[in-house]
């Protein structure tokens, strides 16, 4: 026997969204939740990046690591601001002078990986399955590959998931890519879907718990996260969570936010998300990059004008 059985609230992707993080953390404590697992992006597409992080720092027994989206602030460090005058990395700018120094240092002094054992069970978090088991899962199960399905009226975004969850059960290529994990819990996020493979033979459970602040796997009205439970003599089990979470009253309170006037385009677009819980912003950036080219722009990142112009062209054909 080890230590009592422990229950785990996993959370990732946040992404500034802070409503979402409190409605999570509330109906995760609600659950029984010990110890909370956080698995990077707390910041850009919502305007309280400093808030979250200041609610999840003040939470003490937990394990956090960072993810991509931290990359965009450490890299503007030390950056001339005058020169902050283009369009596409306006919500990294503006970001960037709304975090704290203090949260900022903390963010970026966060692990890219943590591992830590739980009654004998050896558990991995990092904010990407590619750590894990490389390529192939993201690129085949992701918010892109969600929003291309859902194409089809007829489909929903529950059977699509369910659907996806079969091609990875019998997929080679997929198991071929994690035959040579160990057993164990392997934690991530990045794709903004929410999803699980176990193998109960070996003691394999991956789990991706979606995006709390910005889902993107077609279920709309909610957000995500995942339950962990491991109990004392090291058997595992988990429960995907969804909670109900006002979109369009978040919507509302973030058009009277800094970031809206300052990040409008980028923030807009994220509105299309947030409503559809669909990927948009890839799409968008492909059409930018036509747009641009059409127009013999190789400015990168795009300008001011060249970014709210594509992004005029791009709403008028979502019927926007």
């Amino acid at each position: 026997m080890g230590d009592k059985t422990m229950k785990f609230a996993i959370i990732s992707d946040i992404h500034g969204n802070y409503p979402a993080l409190k409605a999570v953390l509330e109906d995760a404590k609600r659950q029984g939740a010990e110890r909370f697992l956080f698995a990077g992006d707390y910041c850009l597409s919502g305007p309280w990046p400093n808030e979250c992080m200041a609610e999840i720092r003040a939470i003490e027994d937990k394990y956090i690591i960072r993810g991509n989206e931290e990359n965009y602030l450490e890299n503007l460090i030390g950056k001339d601001q005058s020169l902050w005058t283009d369009g596409q990395m306006q919500i990294s700018y503006w970001s960037y002078r709304n975090v704290s120094a203090d949260n900022l240092d903390y963010q970026l002094g966060l692990p890219h990986k943590i591992e830590f054992e739980c009654n004998g069970v050896k558990v991995h978090m990092a904010h990407s399955s590619v750590d894990f088991v490389g390529t192939y899962p993201f690129y085949t199960w992701n918010s892109v590959t969600i929003a291309e399905r859902n194409r089809n009226a007829s489909c929903s975004p529950r059977s699509i998931l369910e659907d996806m969850k079969k091609e990875r059960e019998n997929d080679p290529e997929f198991k071929k890519s994690v035959e040579n994990l160990e057993k164990g819990v392997y934690i991530f996020g990045h794709s903004h879907v929410q999803w699980y493979y176990t193998d109960e033979e070996k003691g394999l459970y991956m789990i991706n718990p979606g995006s709390c602040g910005l889902p993107l796997d077609g279920i709309r009205g909610n957000v995500p996260y995942t339950m962990l439970e491991i109990t004392d003599d090291g058997q595992v089990s988990f429960e995907e969570k969804r909670v109900p979470f006002d979109k369009e009253s978040y919507i509302s309170e973030v058009e009277l936010t800094s970031q809206f006037k300052e990040a409008n385009v980028w923030t807009r677009v994220i509105f299309y998300e947030l409503r559809t819980a669909l990927e948009h912003m890839q799409f968008f950036l492909a059409f930018v990059e036509k747009y641009a080219k059409e127009i013999g722009d190789d400015v990168r990142p795009y300008s001011l004008e060249t970014w709210e112009k594509a992004f005029e062209l791009w709403e008028e054909e979502q019927g926007g």
